[in-house]
Order: structure tokens, then sequence, then C-alpha cells
């Protein structure tokens, strides 16, 4: 649409004002690092593992934001009336007694390993859960983000932040609404901002949980801290971005189901509709609870309108070994190629080369390689894999 040709273009200088400024151990130096020093082609962060030195380049001078303001009413239609999916019976879990859990906060204490990858990528953002949206936006300084998850609750606490935000001036201003003492402006924010036949939800809502955002909040704010990367909690240009965003609705918080051929399918038809590339999907460990990718999944993710060079964050749970996760990068070009392979079955053949987990560090990796790379052998069990779950009912082949 022609309408969109500025916002695309408003991207392309905001990158180029991002390769000029950088500090020198930027995209190209991230990718350098790994090149230099890998032993196969899907390496760990060879970076420091001090905060100074995993993200040495944030107090670069950062790129000047272009100005959001309201989309165009076209636009606003097309990416606000694509469909949604119905939740499912039971809320899956990587074990069976993580099932039929609501997911309201995240417990990934090292998001701020994408924060290189991820950095003023501008463009349209896709990702699961809550905290995390607003994090990685305030990061990527998306243009129009998409806040996704099969939980109906987890959508409904998306209209909470929405309303506080809105209510809050500034990163203080937001998290004291989320403090004991900040209940009764928080109540006014949200019957402010809220549309009426939610109000009284939001507000049981935000009481059910606000201790449990807050403490949430806080281990963030502490968390990015002790890494020395600034974020939306603590940082105003940040802040005021992501609050530019929802103040002039370019978010939509809405259910989708990523096994289902309704929702994900949708936003891809319609952002590429309107224009918009999506430059960063976030999954969390969602591929963790299938035993074998559903058909809907692998085909609409890839179908995505997103660049070759599109950002794809997971996290892979090792909780047993450090109470978080491994995280993930895979570049969109690399994710369709393998998916494109019916032999690839699950998350673990995509990352067969993910290195062996480490109790004090970050865990960050990126899948590199490319799936005629994979050996053989590797081949051959992941199709009698396939088989047999495929037999005992836990999906079709790819």
């Amino acid at each position: 649409m022609r309408t969109h040709e500025p916002m695309r273009c408003e991207r392309e200088r905001e990158r180029e004002r991002e390769r000029t400024t950088r500090a020198p151990l930027g995209k190209l130096g991230w990718l350098a690092l790994l090149l230099a020093c890998a032993c196969h082609r899907a390496t760990p962060s060879t970076r420091d593992a001090s905060a100074a030195g995993q993200h040495a380049d944030v107090l670069a001078v950062a790129p000047e934001t272009a100005t959001l303001g309201p989309l165009p009413a076209a636009t606003r239609r097309v990416l606000f009336a694509s469909p949604e999916d119905t939740a499912p019976a039971v809320f899956g879990g990587v074990t069976k007694d993580a099932e039929g859990q609501h997911y309201l906060t995240s417990n990934e204490h090292g998001l701020h390993a994408f924060e290189p990858t991820i950095r003023a990528r501008g463009g349209g953002y896709l990702g699961v859960g809550t905290d995390q949206g607003y994090l990685l936006v305030g990061w990527a300084r998306s243009e129009f983000a998409w806040f996704i998850d099969y939980d109906p609750v987890v959508a409904e606490l998306h209209g909470v932040y929405r309303a506080l935000i809105i209510a809050a001036e500034t990163p203080e201003d937001f998290l004291a609404l989320w403090a004991s003492e900040g209940r009764s402006q928080a109540h006014a924010a949200i019957d402010e901002h809220a549309p009426s036949a939610v109000r009284a939800r939001l507000r049981t809502l935000y009481r059910q949980q606000r201790a449990r955002v807050a403490n949430r909040l806080a281990q963030t704010t502490a968390g990015m801290a002790t890494a020395g990367v600034p974020c939306w909690l603590d940082d105003a240009a940040q802040y005021d971005h992501v609050r530019a965003l929802v103040r002039h609705g370019r978010t939509r918080a809405m259910l989708v189901d990523l096994a289902s051929d309704q929702g994900l399918a949708g936003i891809g038809k319609a952002a590429r509709t309107a224009g918009i590339e999506i430059e960063v999907v976030y999954l969390s460990n969602a591929e963790e609870y299938w035993r074998l990718y559903p058909t809907n999944f692998r085909r609409d993710l890839a179908a995505l309108p997103m660049p070759d060079d599109a950002a794809i964050l997971r996290t892979l749970l090792i909780w047993h070994i450090n109470r978080d996760y491994r995280y993930n990068v895979q570049r969109a070009e690399n994710l369709r190629a393998w998916f494109a392979q019916p032999w690839v079955g699950n998350v673990y053949h995509v990352t067969y080369q993910r290195p062996e987990a480490d109790p004090a560090g970050l865990n960050l990796f990126e899948v590199t390689a490319w799936p005629e790379d994979a050996p053989s052998a590797l081949r051959s069990a992941a199709r009698r894999k396939i088989r047999e779950l495929v037999a005992a009912g836990h999906g079709t082949a790819g």
C-alpha cells in the first residue's frame, strides 16, 4: 500500500544511521566473532561473559527514532481485522505437570542476550507472552507489535498494561502503578483508558496479578542494570517509544494458537497487505511443547513477510542446570530452509548443534548450520522418530 512507503523509508534511514553510529562490536562484529571462533556452524557466543563485555556497545549513541503517530485508518482496519484463534482445550507445557498453567509473567532471566541482535530493527514485532514483548520492542524500536498468546488471560493482561502505560508518562510512573501504594491510581487508569465492557475484569486481574507483575518488573530492571543494558523500564527514550506504540494504536494483543490455522496466517496476510515487514519474532520456548511441529505452525511461520535477516528468537529450557534457558537466534532465511525439510520434526532437530549448557553463562547461540549440513545419521534418526510419533498419534509428518 502506498501509504506505507514512508514507514519503510524511515526504517531504512534509521538503519543507515544505526550503522554509522554503532560502536565497533555491532551486528557485523557479532557475526565476525561467531565465524572466527566456530569449530562448527552453530556456536555459542564468544563475547565476554561479563556485563560490560556482552553489551559494550549499548552505550553508543542510539539513532533517533522516527516519531510515531496514529496509523492511517485504512491500515488500522487491515491490521485489526485479521482473525483470532479459539483458546485450546488444554494449555500445553514442556512436561505433563506444566500443562494447564497461565504464564502471565516471564521466567526468562537472560533476555538481554537478544538485545544486540534486534537493536533498532524497526518494522513489525510478533511475540508471545506479556512483559517480554515490551522489553523487546523497546530495544527493536518496532513500528507495530502483535502481542500474541493462546491464553485469553494473557491478552487481558495486555489490556492492563495498555491502560497503565497510557496513564504513566515515565517509566518511574509506570512502575509506581504496580506498587501497592499505586493501586488506586492504577484502578483509575483502567477506568479511564480501558473499554467500559472490560474495565471490571481488568481491575480484578490487576488486583490478582499486581504483586506478581511488580516482582517480575523489579527483577527485569535489576537484571538489565546488572547486565549493563538499558531497557524500557529505566531508559526514558525506550519507554517513550513503547508508550507511543501503545498510545497510537500500534500494538494489538490477540488470541493466537500457533498450532491453529487462522491467527498466525491472518497476521501474515494483514502485515503483507499493510506493507509491514516483520523484523523480530519471539517464540519463547513454545516449540518445546510439541513433540512434532504442527503443520500449520511450520507453514504459517515460514510464510510471514520477513526479510531474510529477520530474527527469530527462541528459548530452550535448561532449568535443571541454571534455573533459566538457552537463548537462540535464527535468521528467517535459515528457518525457512529447515522448515522445508520433511525430516525436520521439532526444534531439537533445528538446533542439533546447540552447545553444552554452561551453568554460569548466558547460553546464547545462533543457528547458522543449514539442513544439508546435518549428518546423515541425524536425518535417518529423525525420520524414524517422526514415523513413530505419527503412528502414536502425535501429529503428521512435515
